[in-house]
């Protein structure tokens, strides 16, 4: 399988350019070909070409036009199945190519692959993120030089002034093509200056303009509400599906039109907590919070009374606050914040299957030696703990402990796909047993619980929490 780098050139910097063909030509993978297009006849950069000595390294010369038109023109004389739009300043791994071929061999139903990218003289890089049409509706997070098929290429849209990477990945999708994000770093590019071409459409300036270029050439709404997570992504990007709002880790990295940002957890913890409080400086006509039941944990574990009253004087004011039942507003309150209780709004997609007889277990080492117990006294029953690949439909009961007794996410999304919970949390269709009280009847109290709900039918409960979870009741906070 052949692979295509078109390399557009423009007033190169001479010694980073000859280190960008000299990494192509030790890259592992040895069937490629790289088409070098001179936007303008430039002798200096010839003579970088030509001093290659590689047949793989060909010279375009063409009248100045703009670097679409460069990239255009070398698609049209490129041969590869895969071909990637490579920058002049860029550095690859040297076994990204062979990365890039194995992954498209292994998944034929994928159009292009990426992943991060680091930038030269260590100024950190872009992790990227997993591949989600919804979120690449919201901004780009695939640099131009990810490699693609041949037949899925639209051409560059040579009248946009900039994010034209943006525009190439979301024609592609909704022409039904599919990314794979390759966790890792594949290459290490130039930082953007303001001379740069991703430095002149990227200034404060310029953004709003060139985003709104793409958004209508797509469809894509401007819309007001922002959801944003710096610790349950995940969950924040579930949330902005429902309420059919944008999804971005950092809003503000940007200028935008934003009128409302909801943060899905908000950590006061000394090393986290102004990234989470600037999510919220800039102008905003509501600024929401859910507090998860780990950001209650630190509140009421981990913080000094007067840190607490000064987080929440500078909160209280201008934040709509919401929590997850009523034990985590008792801790909330106590601590000076005005809450109300709204759980994060949450949908079950999948089919409700049979209950089995096996329980997942979600606690803390607090509570180790209880489950051991609860081993002992449930023979017929296989215990397994939580953990990110364990499939909580394939559960009869979870089995949830917390010290601070709110109720996490975990225990919704079961509730939603038909579990049955054994808990110490008070909330509707959860089997309450009291953890405070003598060990042994507590252990008791689990054991009948869990013996009594297991294959138990939750239909009833499916019901309570679809409408408890719906998200029409946050869409009327935002109204």
């Amino acid at each position: 399988m052949k692979i295509s780098f078109i390399v557009p050139v423009y007033k190169p910097n001479i010694g980073i350019f000859q280190k960008c063909l000299n990494s192509l030509q030790s890259q592992s993978y040895k069937d490629f070909e790289a088409l070098v297009v001179l936007d303008g006849p430039d002798g200096e950069a010839e003579d970088v070409i030509h001093g290659m000595r590689d047949h793989r390294f060909k010279a375009i010369i063409l009248e100045h036009g703009g670097v679409q038109k460069a990239r255009n023109e070398g698609f049209k004389a490129s041969k590869g199945e895969i071909v990637s739009f490579w920058d002049c300043d860029c550095l690859i791994e040297p076994d990204t190519c062979k990365t890039w071929i194995d992954t498209f061999a292994d998944n034929p139903y994928v159009s292009f692959v990426y992943s991060g990218y680091k930038f030269l003289d260590e100024k950190g890089g872009i992790a990227s993120e997993p591949f989600d049409p919804y979120t690449l509706k919201c901004g780009n997070y695939i640099s131009t030089m990810f490699p693609l098929r041949r037949e899925v290429f639209p051409g560059f849209d040579e009248s946009l002034e900039s994010l034209q990477d943006w525009d190439l990945w979301l024609t592609i999708v909704e022409k039904g093509g599919k990314g794979l994000f390759i966790p890792g770093y594949a290459f290490s590019t130039a930082y953007p200056t303001p001379e740069s071409i991703s430095g002149k459409g990227c200034t404060n300036e310029a953004w709003l303009g060139r985003v709104k270029a793409v958004k209508e050439k797509h469809n894509l709404p401007d819309r007001p509400v922002c959801v944003s997570s710096l610790g349950h992504r995940d969950e924040g990007i579930r949330l902005a599906k429902l309420i059919n709002a944008d999804y971005k880790d950092v809003p503000n990295y940007k200028p935008n039109n934003y009128t409302t940002v909801i943060q899905v957890g908000f950590s006061l913890h000394p090393n986290r907590v102004k990234a989470h409080s600037s999510i919220f400086n800039q102008s905003l006509k509501k600024k929401i919070i859910f507090w998860t039941a780990e950001d209650v944990s630190d509140i009421h574990n981990g913080l000094s009374l007067k840190s607490l009253h000064t987080y929440a004087d500078y909160l209280n004011p201008h934040v709509i606050q919401f929590v997850e039942d009523l034990e985590a507003k008792k801790v909330m309150e106590a601590a000076g914040f005005k809450v109300s209780v709204l759980p994060l709004p949450m949908v079950n997609t999948d089919t409700i299957e049979p209950l089995g007889s096996k329980i997942l277990i979600d606690t803390t080492e607090e509570y180790r030696q209880i489950i051991t117990c609860l081993q002992f006294s449930l023979p017929e029953f296989t215990f397994d703990f939580l953990t990110e690949n364990k499939n909580i439909k394939e559960y009869s009961v979870l089995l949830s402990l917390t010290p601070e007794r709110t109720m996490p996410f975990t225990v919704k999304r079961a509730l939603l796909s038909g579990r049955n919970i054994v808990s110490n949390i008070q909330s509707p269709f959860c089997g309450f047993v009291d953890d405070q009280q003598d060990p042994g009847k507590y252990i008791e109290k689990m054991v009948e619980q869990i013996r009594k709900r297991a294959g138990r039918s939750t239909s009833a409960a499916v019901n309570y929490w679809k409408q408890a979870l719906n998200p029409n009741k946050l869409t009327e906070v935002l109204k």
